[in-house]
């Protein structure tokens, strides 16, 4: 496939699975304290596991559109790029973990009554493992973003509005990240605007590989 074919799909897959995720949170958002939410979970289990199974697809999605962007630019081997190719692939595991428990040890502590285990494991909690290791993966993701596209895409039309916005999720989410760690509750609400900043980067990418001179 063609490099900026690679862009076309990345960019139409990554913005099918951003618009998709939040409208699955939706349908699946158990309300009330821990408790009667984890009550929620365990009646509604299949809908619950089938939010994280969608989740999953985040990471290799805008992996995949990362890596496709890379290589339309065709950026040269470099110490940051090594830096953050590391960080991204940190990334990876940890956000596929804290989507996978969900998707299977959640439902199983619930469904054993195992109570203890599904509260420190539970997502919504932000004191519990999951969330900790989600958070950072992100924070982890800031960095690879910042490391790969801001030196090599700045200024660039498409490819540097594109980084831009890689600037400012990273920024948002390294910041929701110190929030946990400071237990400060502003900032931890930066998570969910560091993922609705990124909508603009599919559209763009899939602009990108339809233009027939990039730059």
């Amino acid at each position: 496939m063609s490099a900026k074919k690679n862009l076309i799909v990345s960019g139409v897959l990554f913005t099918v699975v951003l618009l998709a995720w939040p409208l699955m949170m939706v349908l699946a958002k158990p309300i009330g304290s821990i408790g009667q939410q984890l009550l929620w979970v365990a009646g509604h289990a299949l809908l619950y596991r089938a939010q994280f199974v969608l989740a999953l697809l985040l990471a290799p999605a805008i992996v995949y559109m990362m890596l496709a962007q890379l290589n339309r630019r065709q950026t040269a081997d470099s110490i940051s790029r090594r830096f953050g190719m590391v960080f991204l692939a940190a990334y990876v595991v940890l956000n596929s973990v804290s989507y996978a428990s969900q998707a299977v040890l959640l439902p199983r502590f619930l469904a054993t009554g195992q109570m203890d285990l599904a509260r420190a494991w539970y997502f919504a909690s932000p004191w519990s493992v999951a969330y900790f290791i989600n958070q950072l993966g992100y924070c982890f993701w800031g960095i690879a973003a910042i490391a790969l596209f801001f030196g090599s895409f700045r200024g660039q039309r498409l490819p540097g509005l594109i980084a831009a916005f890689y600037f400012l999720s990273a920024l948002l989410s390294i910041f929701a990240f110190a929030g946990l760690l400071f237990e400060s509750q502003a900032f931890m609400r930066l998570t969910l605007p560091s993922g609705l900043v990124l909508f603009p980067v599919g559209i763009l990418t899939i602009a990108w590989g339809l233009q027939k001179d990039a730059g």
